[in-house]
């Protein structure tokens, strides 16, 4: 497999075109024609046969790219073919993002309220009614009361273990406000959609349409727009400059952490797997990342939550 062609479009957006010879396409038909499940469809197999070809051989290519070219990629390639011909081989590009020239500049001393949601009277009577007996539901007055009272505590406790988690995210995505530099404008646009589509699947699991949430919000269509526009480029900020925090503090992952979790790889976290230096990369940054964000948490401030909960009252009819 030979490089032809490698350029950026903007900072950070790598874009290059590779070739593989009739012999590699060859090699990768025959493993494809002897496997178990080989498609019966002769351009199914072709293409098949070029996908493995690429798993299989796009690997060195790739790190010599990202060495000579002084490269930190942060995402996963995405492939296209241009050209496949079975007596000449194929041509193929592929597109990924690399970490742009940014800088950071605070990354400690953020300050982020624990903010616990109120909870509401029908949520404790839930509570009581899904977890008590009869016996202890059919207290005298005080215990009725003690009973409430401790619930209301569990509940609190939960809220404020939830509202903690929640602020130290916060307290990362602050960060993103210190990231300064050009991002790649098709990167940004990719985020915005994943946090879009994360927003509307959000939305769902809570029974809350659009509607309602822009009426409690007070916003206009276009002034959510902007807000979670707004949102996506801090939080992506915030993702890569994780990756310089990491760097300038010496967070790097050691390569038994690193091959303890390829090793245990994790689709959720990581995605599918695709070529071993991609695979790495995918890890090794994950873990930098994790390891900065405990770093800017820990030397940020949360402030605690209220002491008592706030419990909403059901409403007057």
């Amino acid at each position: 497999m030979k490089l032809e062609h490698f350029g950026m479009a903007e900072p950070g957006d790598c874009r290059l075109v590779f070739t593989a010879s009739a012999e590699e396409l060859t090699a990768a038909l025959a493993k494809e024609q002897a496997a178990p499940d080989a498609p019966q469809d002769e351009e199914e197999l072709l293409t098949a046969a070029v996908n493995r070809t690429i798993l299989e051989g796009f690997d060195p290519l790739y790190r010599q790219l990202v060495q000579e070219q002084q490269l930190v990629p942060v995402t996963d390639p995405d492939f296209e073919l241009l050209a496949v011909n079975k007596a000449e081989g194929f041509r193929a590009g592929a597109q990924f993002y690399a970490l742009p020239p940014l800088e950071v500049g605070a990354y400690t001393g953020f300050v982020q309220p624990i903010e616990p949601h109120p909870i509401r009277q029908l949520t404790i009577e839930l509570e009581i009614n899904r977890n008590y007996g009869d016996e202890e539901r059919a207290a005298d007055a005080a215990g009725k009361a003690a009973l409430r009272d401790r619930v209301t505590r569990e509940l609190y406790a939960k809220r404020c273990a939830q509202a903690r988690d929640r602020a130290e995210k916060e307290l990362v995505w602050q960060l993103g406000d210190e990231v300064t530099g050009p991002v790649p404008k098709r990167l940004e646009a990719g985020n915005y959609f994943a946090e879009q589509r994360q927003f509307n699947l959000s939305l769902q699991a809570n029974g809350i349409n659009f509607d309602q949430f822009l009426a409690v919000r007070g916003q206009t269509v276009e002034q959510f727009r902007q807000w979670l526009h707004q949102q996506a480029e801090r939080k992506l900020r915030s993702w890569l400059g994780l990756l310089l925090v990491a760097e300038r503090e010496g967070l790097q992952p050691t390569e038994a952490e690193v091959n303890a979790a390829l090793a245990h790889w994790n689709e959720k976290l990581d995605g599918e797997r695709t070529f071993p230096a991609n695979d790495t990369r995918k890890v090794r940054q994950r873990l930098a990342r994790a390891k900065a964000a405990a770093f800017v948490v820990a030397h940020s401030t949360l402030t605690p939550p209220p002491s008592e909960p706030l419990v909403q009252e059901p409403e007057a009819k």
